[in-house]
């Protein structure tokens, strides 16, 4: 009898909140390691715990939206490069895990009568994707499996719809249903989902 597959979702709060019972068909057991708040460092400094001791067959991994709206946000560089360090630590302990890296998510950034978002003076999409830009760069270098869910997200106005997020950041139960078919492709692709 062979082992169960494991797969671990791996991220801050846009992982965290993810609607669960959208990976029911998936062939595996399921963890969910996202923890709202955490900036890359953050997960780097818990994915002993909530990766490393778990084996998984295939982490997907997402972050970087907290660096980014981090009043010091240091550049694309700096959060690409923590990301894919913190990718290849995991894989220096589980050489015969699969990591996918997400590109970080849009966002909505133009204010509004209601004040959302509050966040975002200075902020733009354009800033985000030259964060993508780097992190496909590096995962390219690296051979780790870079999985673009911006272009999912993104509205023809540059911006995250209102209809896939709650406040500008996080996403909506629609926006999730949009991050799903892509994330669906790589399970079924990586044969998790048939």
């Amino acid at each position: 009898m062979s082992k169960e597959k494991v797969l671990v979702l791996f991220g801050d709060s846009l992982t965290d909140y993810f609607p669960m019972e959208l990976f029911k068909d998936v062939e595996a057991q399921v963890y969910n390691r996202g923890e709202a708040g955490n900036t890359v460092p953050e997960m780097a400094a818990r994915a002993e715990m909530d990766v490393v001791s778990l084996r998984p067959d295939l982490v997907l991994m997402q972050g970087g939206a907290n660096d980014y709206l981090l009043p010091f946000y240091r550049g694309a560089e700096v959060i690409a490069g923590q990301l894919l360090r913190t990718a290849e630590r995991i894989l220096e302990k589980l050489p015969g895990t699969r990591i996918c890296i997400e590109s970080l998510y849009p966002m909505y950034t133009k204010k509004t009568g209601n004040g959302i978002p509050f966040w975002s003076e200075g902020k733009s999409n354009k800033e985000i994707q030259a964060v993508n830009s780097e992190i496909e760069r590096l995962c390219g270098e690296k051979e780790i499996p870079y999985v673009d869910v911006y272009r999912e997200l993104i509205g023809e106005d540059g911006e995250l719809p209102l209809s896939y997020t709650v406040d500008g950041v996080h996403l909506s139960r629609e926006g999730y249903k949009q991050v799903w078919k892509v994330l669906s492709q790589v399970l079924t692709a990586e044969k998790f989902l048939r």
